[in-house]
């Protein structure tokens, strides 16, 4: 009698653990995610979507099930060691199996072992609902069927895209090195970032557009180019390279150029200077110290870079560490400022 008793505790136990495995690959995705990836085609999303959309009704089900099941092991563990050692060994038993399961290599819930068992809960469910939906009314006055996750930091959410690109592999680590970029691009400073001024490519207002300059500004990969007068600490407007090809005659840079010029601190954070980028509508930002002396450039490229994860380089560029100089030189000029001062 006792061998029956092991061997129907064992197969018990066995489905407690299928059972807390099924719930984990419930609660896989939410249903938004579910319901986009049911119209995208997913076959497994297409067979739990419905069951989730049962909202409180699964979980009750599901969760009176798994108490039966263990009820049943409570009953068996009587018979073999008595009442109350049976009621010690089952509770922390689940609540173990119930928090170590998800983080196990082997078994794994996923969206794929919930859609084996849909059509069949599906069923039961469709069947029961008169009944479920009496249930539901009941307890959901206590409990929210999908509760909100609040997340209260940057560290935390990236933890959360960590943990999933490592759990599930549905974010790939391109898209993770973007997530994680676009979070914290906003921390880094435009000083850090620009094209320091001795790699900037100035154009003197009076310089005649002929073919050849023209020729030489389409050389250098960019399309955007501060025009100056008389030197590079006074920017008087923006050549644009496709007003300058359009020319059918030689003209000075400072007739087709656009007067408008934009200065942002080095200081400043690159998602205020993304902000700015969005509003003004330009593209090329004169980088500025606190003694207001033009120290780069920052254009739009420079902040996609941060958050894409790497440098947009052209086939001409050499400098290994553009920025590392501006660095440098920024420090060395705020120093000699300050000693000037005293």
């Amino acid at each position: 009698m006792e061998i029956i008793q092991i061997a129907t505790l064992i197969i018990l136990v066995i489905i407690t653990v299928y059972g807390i495995l099924l719930i984990r690959s419930f609660e896989y995705m939410s249903v938004r995610e579910l319901k986009r990836q049911a119209r995208a085609g997913d076959k497994d999303a297409i067979k739990v979507y419905p069951v989730r959309a049962y909202g409180m009704q699964l979980w009750i089900f599901m969760w009176a099930i798994l108490g039966f099941l263990t009820t049943c092991i409570i009953l068996l563990l009587k018979g073999v060691v008595g009442s109350w050692f049976a009621i010690l060994i089952n509770v922390p038993l689940i609540v173990i199996l119930h928090a170590i399961l998800p983080w196990s290599k082997r078994p794994k819930p996923s969206l794929h072992m919930a859609a084996l068992a849909s059509p069949v809960i599906e069923f039961i469910l469709r069947k029961t609902n008169p009944v479920m939906r009496s249930l539901e009314k009941w307890v959901g006055r206590w409990i929210q069927p999908e509760p909100f996750m609040l997340i209260q930091s940057k560290d935390e959410l990236l933890e959360i895209l960590h943990h999933n690109a490592e759990e599930f592999d549905k974010i790939s680590k391109h898209e993770l090195k973007i997530a994680e970029n676009a979070l914290l691009f906003g921390e880094k400073a435009v000083g850090d970032h620009m094209t320091p001024l001795n790699m900037v490519h100035f154009i003197d207002a009076e310089e005649e557009l002929t073919p050849v300059v023209i020729g030489e500004l389409h050389d250098s990969g960019h399309s955007r180019f501060p025009v100056y007068q008389k030197n590079n600490q006074n920017i008087i407007g923006t050549l644009y390279l496709r007003d300058a090809v359009r020319l059918k005659k030689p003209k000075q840079a400072q007739i087709i150029m656009r007067e408008d010029v934009f200065y942002i601190n080095e200081k400043q954070p690159l998602d205020i200077a993304l902000h700015g980028f969005i509003k003004s509508r330009h593209h090329l930002f004169m980088v500025v110290n606190d003694f207001e002396d033009i120290v780069g450039v920052l254009t739009i490229e420079d902040v996609i870079e941060q958050i894409i994860g790497h440098p947009i380089k052209d086939e001409d560029d050499k400098e290994e560490d553009l920025r590392a100089i501006a660095r440098k030189k920024a420090a060395a000029k705020y120093k000699a400022h300050a000693s000037k001062s005293i």
